[in-house]
């Protein structure tokens, strides 16, 4: 009887032993912090980041996962100029979530990226960044009649504005057109303005697909003394790459706009059902 109880207290010094030298995971962890968990930029400051930090090297690299998220537009309000995810390598002690913030003219609210940082080798004291972006913009709508072009977020675009008259449409198609000027920012959203100075005459709006490998969602708005005259949420196809979707005719008489009926044009009511097509390629 002695022995049998020896024995097994012999095995419970060695379970409770066992217990106490088991490896805590979490204990063993580094811990990664932000370097701004807040920060409020302007449009035109170009980039912003968010730097992770260790409180000393480490003999094997740690990996930082970035998720994004807010009212910011991905490839339309800003673009990341680093993976979001970030490799401290060994031997280093941080890495940098970089973004390229674009400088359009389109008058928007103020806009938000959200940041969710994760990691399955290393804890974080806070794991959640906000950069607000303020716009500078100014509203031109009492100068003449304002076109916005935004679109969806996606790999990246480059989708442009134009003002043209002398539009000839045959079969609902456009067969020709002068070409006033031009919004053709390579990166960010476009703003083109139908100045008051201009003559009064029927003038259209074009929308390019200029680059891109995908389905485009785009909004085009036009406003004019502080008021919309016409918005439209439309599509291209990846296919449809170097398309135009002509919008208008946008009578001008004076600082007034409307959308209507021209001469051997088509008769669009205040809802748009699909705007005129051009294939073929808008030279900038």
């Amino acid at each position: 009887m002695q022995r049998n109880l020896l024995c097994a207290a012999t095995i419970a010094c060695v379970m409770l032993s066992a217990i106490s030298c088991k490896k805590d995971d979490t204990a063993t962890l580094p811990t990664a912090s932000l370097s701004a968990t807040s920060q409020t930029i302007s449009e035109s400051a170009g980039t912003a980041s968010i730097t992770v930090t260790l409180p000393s090297t480490q003999s094997t690299d740690v990996t930082i996962k970035a998720t994004l998220g807010g009212t910011a537009i991905l490839n339309g309000d800003y673009q990341l100029s680093t993976d979001t995810t970030l490799i401290i390598a060994a031997g280093s002690t941080s890495a940098t979530l970089t973004f390229e913030i674009f400088d359009d003219e389109v008058v928007e609210s103020d806009k938000t990226i959200n940041v969710s940082f994760s990691s399955t080798n290393a804890s974080l004291t806070n794991s959640t960044a906000t950069i607000t972006i303020t716009d500078n913009d100014t509203d031109q709508s009492s100068s003449g009649l304002v076109s916005e072009l935004t679109w969806d977020a996606g790999t990246l675009v480059d989708m442009d504005l134009y003002l043209a008259n002398n539009v000839t449409i045959s079969d609902d198609a456009v067969t020709d057109y002068t070409l006033l000027s031009g919004s053709t920012n390579n990166t960010g959203f476009e703003s083109l303005l139908l100045s008051n100075d201009l003559d009064d005459a029927d003038y259209y709006v074009l929308v390019y697909f200029a680059e891109g490998a995908r389905e485009v969602t785009y909004t085009l708005t036009n406003r004019a003394d502080g008021n919309t005259v016409y918005e439209d949420t439309y599509n291209f196809t990846a296919d449809e790459e170097g398309g135009a979707y002509f919008y208008g005719p946008f009578t001008k008489s004076g600082t007034a706009y409307t959308i209507g009926k021209a001469a051997n044009s088509v008769l669009w009511d205040v809802k748009l059902v699909e705007p005129h097509w051009h294939k073929g390629k808008i030279a900038k």
